[in-house]
């Protein structure tokens, strides 16, 4: 029986071995026979490559890796190689080598391809104009692309990761192909999007928390849950990304309290609907811990004792590791122990808390210091100024070659280049580099240009004379040395910080004003010393032609010269400026404010020296976020009244005014608080007041005060001061002892905005406020009642441009209007009120 099987399994050995045999003889290629089991070696003789149309022959010959002359083996692998590179490029559809010939022991081949179809253009469908142009933004979807499966899941993927990270988790997409009748082997790709309904949070289930309710937790996240929203303008669109950027403020607000180990172990998103998820939020909170010995090591500089005071941490106090490190790095105020150090050059110095001992629930810390040496300035560069010349740029900073390093210098200068109005305050950026090798730094400031002149073309209603039209040119960065250079026009000189203000306004032949100004910030070049002139001239008439024998008019021509320095002390925010101006007023039939006046044919003269003192540390011109400003200005003229022993008592009102006496107290101060990011609080106060050297001469009717509207009137009547006060009409607040027309010597104002940007983008800055006003006017001192007011209260936006300035628009409610028809006013602005 065994034999018998011995036999068997030999004669189906010899079987399979001739089966073998017969299948590795394969004639082929005229003849050839290609055996699998003793392979032959040839030469190829020649290469053709079939079935292309788009790539080139010859690199497909060369991406083969094959090459006349070459010897291979057939079969062997060289072909089988040669055919996995080709596919490898993911262009076609079928790759076939084939013999085609043989000469003796030359081989003759052909690569013959199938193209893949490429795209010759895509359409999406099911979404608005608006939601498929921006997702076209987000797909790398392009013409000609070749078409594979590869492609598609990828475009799919695409639109899938778009949407999710918008809030839609049910987005359905289907991609159809289509030959395209116009280009062979080209397809269109027809892509149709269901995005589905947005995703709401149904609830957050929090999980491990027991030192802080679920209420406070959920106080500090965002979206809020679709049912327990307490802000019913708060969306409950649930976005992944919105939760992410608020979770740290949980494991924030533990450290606060102490739990240094706190962390979320987990989050995850449980379905409850279709379109509504549950959030579950781990949290793990640990031990409370409190400070308890600080040692400091390797200071020389500074004692612990005075390291100590800065720092403010007492034994025993809770472990708050952000207080820790605002006090060791990043105080907003810039007095922390990392500044003192970094003030005073030390730019390599390094500090770092170690915990060298937890026991119990205290904590010992020793914060070690690595002083370094002192870095002194080498150079200072500036990058990314196009238009500003650098000479402008430098003599600005705060920073100079050959002093110490020091970082509130650069903080300083920061400010500064954002003061100019040249630069993006939010792109400004600065980069040391430090060389510590020779114990230097160079300091590089990255500026990006934008629009700092200004057109104006406005139309206001101005109070007595209706419609006024006005147009103007500001040039904020004007060159006066390159008017009369080659190429210096481009298209207007520009690059040397000069300002140049020409304006004119009209309401045709009712009024007529026309201003211009020039002024040089750095007279002489060498300091900051601001030079400023201007000249005016104005013209109202009561509608009637010149030369008509019943024309009134009335003229206001003059002329200012101001000098101004930046001071060093109290401080180098402070600046001084002293100014001579003359104006000349010309009355000719003036009859219809001459009961102000006192006459209706001649002249008053005012000559007026102003000195301001002023100090402003805001950040930002635009949209400050911190910084306050104070102005206090002076004007008084020559007490003519006291010298010239004249008997006013009995004088003309034309001999009282010959020359205007009288001097003129002005204060403003404005402050701009950050309590939460954007969100800007400002408190402002004004005050003014007209005082007399002769109470025969009385009150002059020039340079008094009108309070009322938007401060948007056109043009100003004898000087008089435009204040605005929202909520009511021009010129309409005073007192019940008022003068007329609105215009007294006193006035007081109060107000408080609250301001958060829409937009921060320099080409279209733009924001909204809310507001809350008051303010008042009264005729004599002693019925100054800084209590009295006339309160309002709005909302509004502005909107900055740089070719235009700025721009706003105010609803307000006077609430003390006794005109209760008026009680809403609309408000249009024109530039900066302050």
């Amino acid at each position: 029986m065994r034999k018998s099987t011995k036999n068997i399994f030999l004669l189906l050995m010899i079987t399979i071995c001739n089966f073998s045999a017969v299948q590795a003889q394969i004639k082929d290629c005229n003849g050839l026979i290609l055996n699998y089991e003793n392979p032959g070696k040839y030469i190829i003789g020649g290469i053709v490559v079939t079935g292309t149309e788009t790539f080139d022959k010859n690199i497909l010959t060369l991406l083969s890796g094959l090459s006349l002359g070459q010897t291979i083996t057939v079969p062997g692998d060289e072909l089988k190689q040669a055919m996995q590179k080709i596919w490898g490029q993911k262009l076609f559809a079928n790759v076939e080598i084939k013999c085609t010939g043989l000469d003796g022991n030359k081989i003759f081949l052909n690569i013959n391809v199938v193209e893949r179809p490429r795209m010759s253009k895509y359409s999406i469908k099911g979404l608005k104009k608006s939601e498929t142009k921006n997702l076209r933004e987000e797909i790398t979807l392009q013409k000609n692309q070749i078409i594979t499966e590869n492609l598609i899941n990828k475009t799919r993927k695409e639109i899938n990761d778009y949407y999710f990270e918008k809030g839609f988790y049910n987005v359905k997409i289907n991609i159809v192909k289509e030959n395209d009748p116009e280009t062979p082997n080209y397809q269109l790709l027809r892509i149709d999007v269901d995005k589905g309904q947005r995703v709401k949070l149904n609830k957050y289930i929090f999980v491990g928390n027991s030192n802080l309710t679920d209420k406070k937790i959920q106080k500090m996240l965002k979206p809020k849950p679709k049912y327990k929203k307490i802000n019913i303008f708060a969306s409950s669109k649930f976005v992944e990304a919105t939760y992410k950027e608020a979770k740290p403020k949980i494991v924030a607000k533990y450290q606060s309290m102490g739990y240094r180990d706190a962390r979320i172990e987990y989050d995850s998103i449980k379905r409850v609907g279709e379109n509504r998820v549950d959030l579950v939020v781990k949290i793990y909170e640990g031990n409370k811990f409190f400070f308890r010995h600080i040692n400091w090591i390797g200071n020389t500089k500074y004692s612990s004792g005075f390291l100590d005071t800065i720092l403010g941490l007492k034994y025993g106090e809770i472990y708050d590791q952000t207080k820790l490190d605002t006090r060791l790095f990043m105080n907003p105020s810039g007095y922390d122990v990392s500044s003192i150090y970094m003030d005073d050059g030390y730019l390599f110095f390094n500090i770092m808390p170690m915990e060298v001992l937890v026991e119990n629930d205290s904590i010992d810390l020793d914060i070690r210091i690595h002083e370094g040496k002192q870095a002194m300035i080498e150079n200072i560069f500036v990058s990314g100024n196009d238009k500003t010349n650098d000479k402008v740029i430098l003599r600005t900073l705060r920073t100079r070659p050959g002093q110490k390093f020091s970082r509130s210098d650069i903080q300083r200068s920061m400010r500064e280049l954002a003061q100019m109005g040249y630069f993006d305050p939010e792109q400004l950026d600065v980069n040391p580099i430090p060389n510590p090798q020779k114990g230097t730094v160079d300091i590089e400031y990255k500026v990006v240009e934008k629009p700092s002149d200004q057109i104006e073309a406005s139309g206001g209603w101005g109070g007595f004379s209706g419609f006024v039209g006005t147009i103007g040119l500001s040039l904020n960065n004007f060159s006066s040395k390159k008017m009369f250079q080659k190429g210096g026009w481009s298209p207007v000189p520009s690059g040397d910080g000069q300002r140049l203000t020409l304006r004119a306004q009209s309401n045709g032949l009712g009024y007529q004003g026309y201003n211009f100004s020039f002024s040089e910030p750095w007279l002489g070049g060498k300091k900051p010393n601001q030079f400023t002139i201007s000249l005016f001239h104005s013209i109202q008439t009561n509608y009637v032609k010149k030369g008509d024998p019943s024309r009134a008019d009335f003229t206001t021509t003059g002329g200012t010269i101001q000098l101004g320095k930046l001071l060093k002390w109290p401080d180098d925010y402070f600046t001084w400026s002293n100014s001579l101006t003359f104006q000349r007023y010309t009355l000719n039939n003036w009859t219809n404010f001459g009961s102000e006046i006192g006459f209706t044919n001649g002249y008053a003269n005012n000559l007026s020296v102003t000195s301001t003192i002023s100090r402003n540390s805001v950040d930002n011109p635009i949209y400050p976020r911190s910084g306050s400003s104070f102005t206090l200005n002076m004007q008084f003229t020559p007490p003519y009244s006291l010298f010239n022993n004249k008997d006013y008592s009995t004088a003309t009102q034309q001999e009282k005014f010959k020359w205007v006496e009288y001097h003129k107290w002005k204060f403003d101060a404005i402050w701009y608080i950050e309590p939460v990011k954007k969100l800007v609080i400002t408190p402002q106060v004004r005050f003014g007041m007209i005082g007399l050297y002769d109470q025969n001469v009385g009150y002059t009717p020039f340079e008094q005060f009108r309070v009322g509207g938007s401060g948007l009137v056109g043009f100003t009547v004898y000087g008089t001061d435009i204040i605005s006060q929202r909520g009511y009409a021009d010129g309409t607040v005073s007192s019940p002892k008022g003068g007329s027309n609105g215009t007294m010597p006193i006035f007081t104002k109060y107000t408080l905005e609250a301001r958060y940007p829409l937009s921060l983008n320099p080409s279209a800055t733009i924001y909204g406020i809310s507001f809350l006003e008051a303010g008042n006017t009264w005729s004599k001192a002693r019925n100054f009642d800084p209590f009295d007011v006339k309160r309002a209260a709005g909302v509004g936006v502005r909107l900055f441009l740089p070719m235009f300035g700025m721009l706003g628009f105010d609803y307000a409610w006077g609430i003390d209007n006794p005109n209760k028809a008026d009680v809403g006013q609309f408000h249009f602005f024109l530039g900066q009120q302050f």
